[in-house]
């Protein structure tokens, strides 16, 4: 997609608020990974989930899949479109995964795997989801960022060289490995989809171009990724997310609260009352893990355990 660079920010902005009411309404759906056990524990499991969820994206066409990311124990999906549709599309979504996963013989206790769908409201609220849910395996995981992670779509946002991976159009794939793909009969409505070896092609499944539109162009996208730490509390806090924040991105925080607080820049500096200060801070107003805090603030685990129980 092509942006305008003669455009003033309020000029893109109105644009951007306009594609929002004409495009909506759009939902965060979501499910509780605290509740459920690891589904996707292999590459091959998780290429399978993607490669399922792109069926079921075919099957609902009234939903659009703006963003999302596979986790081993969750999911996040940005979508648009009706709520009992986009409720739809995840039904969808888990009844073949439950289908397959039990042909297989891997026992999972599906009862838990229930999603949540939350309205978002307005164009801010929107480009907050779509980047938090883009960051949720970056927060998790060191060695990925949200532009390496294969089993999301943010590594297709901005991503112009995406365009130049080679992609085999569904109908060109011989008849038995369109069913091995799409592990369903009814292969009549996939004619959409694109494959590169063994994992969907995110942009024939994901609405990408949809997603970027919705910012005011790709550095405004970009410099998101690692900002907006206050909108990322509100969003975790809500979706009951254990962490959302890197080391680093903790670390900036608790420079700044002890700069602001007790003027002492350097956290090797603080007195041990002033650590424990900034790790209630940390812990309750960005959810911080103790192993988190005792790397961070070098506290005792035993006396982090005993503050923050769990």
């Amino acid at each position: 997609m092509k942006y305008n660079q003669s455009l003033s920010f309020a000029e893109k902005e109105r644009i951007c608020e306009a594609l929002f009411l004409q495009e909506g309404p759009f939902w965060h759906l979501c499910t509780d990974g605290t509740k459920m056990q690891n589904i996707f524990t292999s590459g091959t499991d998780f290429d399978l989930g993607m490669n399922l969820l792109s069926v079921s994206a075919c099957r609902k066409p009234g939903v659009r899949i703006v963003a999302f990311e596979l986790m081993s124990n969750h999911v996040h999906k940005i979508l648009c479109g009706q709520k009992e549709a986009c409720m739809g599309l995840f039904e969808d979504f888990k009844g073949r995964m439950k289908r397959i996963f039990r042909r297989s013989g891997r026992i999972i206790d599906w009862e838990s795997f229930t999603a949540e769908i939350i309205p978002i409201e307005d164009l801010r609220a929107l480009r907050n989801e779509i980047i938090y849910t883009h960051r949720n395996a970056y927060v998790s995981q060191s060695s990925y960022t949200p532009y390496n992670y294969p089993w999301g779509s943010g590594i297709a946002y901005f991503n112009p060289l995406l365009k130049s991976i080679p992609a085999v159009s569904f109908n060109d794939l011989t008849y038995d490995s369109r069913r091995a793909y799409a592990h369903v009969r009814d292969i009549s409505r996939l004619g959409a989809l694109k494959f590169h070896g063994e994992r969907a092609y995110i942009p024939s499944f994901c609405d990408v171009s949809l997603g970027e539109s919705l910012f005011n162009d790709p550095r405004s996208y970009f410099n998101s990724l690692t900002k907006n730490v206050e909108a990322f509390s509100e969003i975790a806090s809500r979706l009951k997310d254990t962490v959302f924040l890197t080391d680093d991105e903790l670390y900036a925080v608790a420079s700044r609260y002890s700069a602001e607080e007790f003027n002492v820049r350097q956290l090797s500096a603080l007195s041990p009352d002033q650590r424990i200060r900034i790790a209630k801070e940390l812990h309750f107003k960005y959810n911080a893990s103790n192993q988190q805090l005792r790397r961070l603030l070098k506290l005792d685990v035993s006396l982090l355990n005993e503050m923050f129980i769990g």
